[in-house]
């Protein structure tokens, strides 16, 4: 939930405190129902007052929506099986992707972010290549191997996977002399 829905949430919560606070004092007869009622009149016919109603109608809508999008979904992988589900974090997908493509030669940093959607898991990897290396064929292994690594460890198809070549490494390692 963004910063814009918890705003709205506060507003919202306050206010239905303040109506439960009106029926509060309604139940325990703080206030004659004839003034109830006087007041409940003075609204009718007024599109103010249905306008305020309406607005209030949209923020429930959007803060359910915003509620049930945040609830795990896109967050983790779910396998579901006989004895219940089990839930895969992203960042532990995100950390065995970087474990698997590290192993590539040539390859010498990575970092990883992961989405999971109706459509499947997708990746998209920075990757930092050493100068020695072909690029199209360490990227080529990356795919394979991560791909591979991904279907064995996690039991998921990849959907997508987009490599995006950051660097060219300059870390030389020099020789020290022995004399």
């Amino acid at each position: 939930m963004g910063i814009f829905d918890r705003i709205i949430l506060s507003i919202y919560t306050l206010l239905l405190a303040f109506l439960s606070l009106g029926v509060i004092i309604i139940s325990l007869r703080l206030v004659s129902l004839e003034q109830l009622w006087t007041s409940i009149s003075l609204i009718y016919g007024q599109w103010e007052a249905g306008m305020v109603a309406a607005v209030f109608l949209l923020v429930s809508i959007r803060l359910l929506l915003a509620g049930l999008r945040s609830r795990g979904r896109g967050n983790t992988i779910i396998h579901h099986n006989e004895m219940g589900d089990i839930h895969i974090a992203l960042k532990a997908v995100e950390n065995l992707v970087e474990k698997a493509a590290r192993q590539v030669r040539g390859v010498r940093g990575v970092k990883v972010v992961a989405n999971h959607s109706a459509g499947g898991l997708k990746l998209r990897i920075k990757a930092v290549i050493s100068p020695e290396g072909n690029i199209p064929s360490v990227t080529a292994e990356i795919q394979q191997r991560v791909s591979d690594y991904i279907k064995r460890t996690v039991g998921v198809d990849l959907a997508d996977m987009h490599i995006f070549v950051e660097n060219i490494s300059n870390d030389f390692k020099s020789k020290h002399r022995v004399e």
